[in-house]
């Protein structure tokens, strides 16, 4: 028993000093920006430059800064180095009394934006470290944005760039934290008919992503409008469903490409490289002929929706169809505006309605035969 303990006390006496080495390596070891491992470097450099892309961009309606800025946004980051637990830093959240940590002297540019690196052997960071699914966590009482990236990159969980996942996370996590309302319960059913009536949307909607002309872009919404109408006549639970679905998850990915632009990202719908991109129509064969990688219930009841929803979002801001149309996007459960809502809104004000508009002509236009066709493929692939 006296030689167990004395195995007990020599491990701890050894962690102790581990611990002490590596409390007085943190600080004072590399604490100036320059001297850092340049994967770490690159990655306090892009939230570094996230902050100062929000503090300019603050007030901008495309990135609904009423709710969102990103620049309120504390983060803290680890790279994951094998199994052992690589550094962590602290941006812009003020852990300064916190004895694990110390502050990295930044150059010039960053120099009002406090980064603090933490010791290796910080219970806080082995709790970061381990992290699988959770995007936020407290520190000092603060909410703050957590992530881990590669050992040799700095791609965010080994999928995209930090700036990516960091912007689209914070987004979604400022929408969320709003008095957001009960999601509406419904779901796509996937018969012959419903996948078409997606399809014919995707056509149009791909007409009207690249219209120019004010009166031939009038005529793309008056028919876009009359085939969403007749597919939500079948369903009106869904048609709410898929409304504020929009109003969420479609303006978040909306938000999520026009900040891909600025930050060189160039993301576009799809989540696909702008000199790789796919129109939605590719998007609906691959679908039907199942080369599309995505689980089929999956896409029709939340990530088509949120892609087309921001597909909407484009065609109003850049036709300039609404004045500070962001701010009138809702979801409440009650009073959903969504960016079909004002579409369809600026239909009937402006454009004469679409009550008027053939249903049968639109199929015809778009070689509806041939939409139905894989329609059908997919159908009975899934039955």
């Amino acid at each position: 028993m006296k030689k167990f303990f004395n195995i007990i006390l020599i491990i701890l006496g050894v962690a102790l000093i581990g611990v002490c080495v590596d409390l007085t390596t943190n600080k004072l070891a590399k604490t100036d920006y320059n001297s850092l491992d340049a994967v770490d470097r690159e990655a306090i450099a892009e939230l570094c430059g996230m902050t100062e892309l929000f503090k300019d961009r603050r007030g901008c309606s495309d990135v609904w800064s009423e709710n969102y800025n990103l620049r309120d946004y504390k983060a803290v980051v680890t790279r994951k180095l094998g199994i052992i637990k690589g550094t962590t830093y602290a941006v812009n959240l003020n852990v300064s009394k916190n004895i694990f940590a110390q502050q990295i002297i930044m150059p010039d540019e960053y120099s009002d934006i406090a980064v603090y690196r933490f010791a290796y052997f910080t219970p806080f960071t082995f709790s970061l470290y381990n992290n699988k699914s959770d995007t936020f966590s407290y520190v000092n009482g603060e909410r703050v944005y957590i992530d881990v990236y590669d050992s040799q990159s700095i791609r965010a969980k080994g999928t995209g760039s930090m700036e990516e996942v960091y912007v689209k996370e914070t987004f979604f996590d400022a929408v969320e934290s709003l008095d957001v309302p009960s999601r509406i319960n419904a779901s796509f059913e996937i018969k012959e008919e419903n996948v078409a009536l997606i399809g014919l949307e995707y056509r149009i909607l791909d007409d009207m992503l690249v219209e120019d002309n004010d009166e031939k872009l009038h005529e793309l919404v008056k028919e876009y409008v009359a085939v969403r109408e007749y597919q939500n006549s079948k369903n009106l639970l869904f048609a709410k469903y898929r409304n504020q679905m929009e109003a969420r998850e479609g303006c978040a990915q909306y938000a999520f490409y026009n900040i891909s632009d600025l930050i060189d990202h160039d993301i576009t719908y799809f989540n696909k490289e702008k000199d790789d991109s796919i129109t939605f129509y590719s998007a609906y064969y691959y679908l039907c002929t199942g080369r599309y990688n995505s689980d089929i219930n999956d896409y029709f009841n939340e990530t088509g929706i949120a892609y087309e929803g921001a597909a909407l979002c484009r065609v109003i801001e850049d036709n300039h169809l609404y004045t500070n149309w962001c701010n009138r996007v809702d979801a409440n459960e009650n009073d959903i505006v969504a960016p079909y809502t004002l579409l369809k809104r600026r239909c009937e004000r402006n454009y004469g309605g679409y009550r008027d508009v053939s249903l049968d002509d639109i199929k015809r236009s778009y070689n509806y035969e041939e939409i139905i066709s894989m329609a059908r493929t997919l159908v009975n692939g899934v039955s």
